[in-house]
């Protein structure tokens, strides 16, 4: 297969979830407690991404996301069970990029890219946990990692 005519110079390189805490209340209320019983909540925290310069001739960037989640009774607001979840991934750059370039592309397009890799870990855990939730819902990372006061911190 020819190689693609879109080159990018800021690459995908790899993931790791870096942090899974998970745990269930093991109540007559949380074992009992049906779907329409309780709610899901979602937190989440974006990490600095921090910049790795000349290694073997490239430069790396390192950045994540924090998903804390909360299984809350609709009846008396009570948790039922918690989470959180981080994932870290890495990211080549390959070219020369202007300041703005380089803050969109760690800040904002690296959460962005490891945003599905956590959800699915999230979905399975709840799943596997023995709570009837649909997968976790699309969230807009762009726009949220956007409004925060990420910084590239150059090491």
């Amino acid at each position: 297969m020819d190689d693609s005519s879109v080159k990018s110079g800021f690459q995908f390189d790899s993931y790791k979830l870096t942090n899974i805490e998970f745990s269930v209340e093991p109540s007559l209320l949380t074992l009992a407690g049906k779907q329409d019983d309780y709610e899901v909540q979602y937190a989440f925290s974006f990490r600095d991404a921090s910049k790795y310069k000349n290694v073997a001739d490239k430069v790396l960037y390192v950045t994540g996301i924090k998903v804390q989640v909360s299984i809350v009774s609709r009846k008396d607001r009570h948790e039922m069970a918690n989470g959180l979840f981080e994932i870290t991934g890495l990211f080549v750059g390959l070219g020369a990029f202007t300041q703005e370039q380089e803050d969109v592309l760690a800040r904002i397009q690296g959460p962005t890219i490891l945003f599905p890799y956590v959800r699915a870990v999230i979905s399975q855990t709840l799943y596997n946990a023995g709570f009837a939730v649909p997968i976790m819902p699309l969230i807009n990372v762009s726009a949220m990692a956007h409004d925060t006061k990420i910084k590239v911190i150059e090491r």
